[in-house]
């Protein structure tokens, strides 16, 4: 009986993969340009760098919240030019990576996010906390859309089960307590709206896709930062 429990602790503590201080560099490399290890979409390592996809979206957006108040001499939309110009650059332009676009394609979709994030950012200039909850809520949302959900290409599989409850529960925690900490009710409302879009995305992509892909989540969070400056500029 004795060795037949502890067997059961012994499986169930292999069961739980815990961080490895890896895991926090191999987050910034899968979400920025920085010469870091960069996981394959649906490996065990990658499942445990999504823990820590809000923290890099975080800095990403502390980093750029510095840059604008650096630029804050400037016009407002020059400003945002320059926020908008070190957001892509660090970050690869997601929606690029996703698709590897390349010659006219990849520069009328970079002309089309640039000028929507620019004309965003320069409506926000009052409220520099827009560029902190953008990339936050954008690599929550990521971890939301990866969690649980079968694989586009083969059906018949998880995308990565190595991202499981633990990874969005903890995301979560972290992603909302941020958002809390700096905007309480509005906050509440960005946190909801993004959550919405989010489960859109989640039912829509399993209808007619059949699950996701790491392209797919890559446009998204190209797509999920655009909203919620879209939301901070009109309210």
């Amino acid at each position: 009986m004795s060795d037949r429990h502890n067997g059961e602790v012994n499986d169930a503590a292999h069961s739980i993969q815990l961080p490895r201080p890896g895991d926090v560099l191999a987050a910034f490399g899968t979400l920025t340009v920085l010469p870091l290890p960069r996981p394959h979409p649906g490996g065990e390592a990658f499942g445990r760098a999504a823990l820590f996809f809000p923290l890099v979206g975080l800095l990403v957006g502390a980093l750029l919240v510095g840059v604008r108040w650096m630029a804050a001499g400037l016009p407002s939309w020059w400003g945002a030019v320059v926020v908008v110009g070190v957001w892509e650059g660090l970050t690869g332009g997601p929606l690029l990576r996703a698709y590897g676009l390349a010659g006219v394609s990849a520069f009328v979709a970079l002309a089309v996010i640039v000028m929507t994030k620019t004309a965003c950012t320069a409506a926000t200039a009052a409220r520099p906390a827009a560029l902190l909850f953008a990339p936050l809520l954008a690599r929550w949302s990521l971890v939301v859309l990866a969690t649980g959900v079968r694989d586009a290409a083969a059906p018949g599989r998880k995308f990565n089960p190595a991202i499981t409850f633990r990874e969005f529960a903890l995301a979560s925690v972290f992603s909302f307590a941020a958002v809390f900490a700096v905007a309480e009710a509005f906050g509440i409302l960005l946190v909801v709206g993004v959550a919405a879009l989010t489960l859109m995305l989640r039912l829509s992509v399993h209808r007619w896709v059949g699950g996701v892909s790491w392209r797919f989540l890559l446009a998204c969070v190209e797509g999920i930062e655009m909203f919620v400056l879209a939301i901070c500029a009109l309210l």
